[in-house]
């Protein structure tokens, strides 16, 4: 049984993961606190933590994160939080996984195991955020985003070539260039859910013909 700690100021969100994780074979939550320095005064810990990047005390999350580390601990960042900065320091401070709030928990619990196993998970989010190229995104052409912009609002392929004007053989064959300039940029689309968080992290705007 891998036993992991979370470190966190949002009490529900807290019982959620531990209620979720109640029903996994092989995880439990087993101590949870608000505080890095409430976590730390716990007799005993498990070695690996989730940690919320703001913890709403003006804690600096690189210092959270050394703290820990300091420890001995394996932390794994859990957040809303995309700040390319506070996700790079807190990384660079010892974190060894970044996983958004967003995402499905079984992803989570992937990067759980692979961190119990002792190796470092690979996530896309992450080594965007990480990456030194600090553009938002592939190089995708008006109607691609035109297209992205309709799935991400949960258009159908139908509904988005009328409001285009174009062809639905012609959308399918947007949306494949676009899986494709993700999949060269190394943040893959995976599932539908993929497509609005996409546009959120690219920053992607802009309205479709009516």
């Amino acid at each position: 049984m891998i036993e992991i700690g979370a470190i966190d100021d949002e009490t529900m969100l807290l019982q959620s993961i531990a209620n979720w994780f109640g029903s996994t074979p092989d995880i439990r939550l087993t101590v949870t606190a608000a505080s890095v320095d409430e976590y730390l005064t716990r007799s005993e810990v498990p070695d690996i933590v989730l940690l919320d990047l703001d913890l709403g005390n003006f804690t600096d999350p690189a210092h959270n994160v050394a703290q820990l580390t300091a420890k001995g601990l394996r932390v794994i960042i859990i957040s809303v939080v995309k700040d390319r900065k506070w996700v790079v320091s807190a990384t660079e401070a010892g974190a060894v996984a970044y996983v958004s709030k967003e995402r499905d928990l079984n992803e989570l619990a992937e990067a759980i195991r692979v961190v119990h196993a002792g190796e470092i998970p690979t996530l896309p989010a992450h080594a965007f955020l990480l990456s030194e190229d600090d553009r938002r995104g592939p190089d995708l052409s008006p109607r691609e985003r035109q297209v992205l912009l309709g799935v991400a609002e949960g258009l159908t392929h139908d509904a988005i070539a009328r409001r285009l004007g174009i062809e639905k053989s012609t959308v399918k064959t947007h949306l494949e260039r676009i899986r494709q300039k993700y999949r060269d940029k190394g943040r893959p689309i995976r599932n539908p859910g993929d497509y609005p968080e996409r546009v959120r992290e690219d920053q992607i705007r802009g309205d479709l013909p009516n």
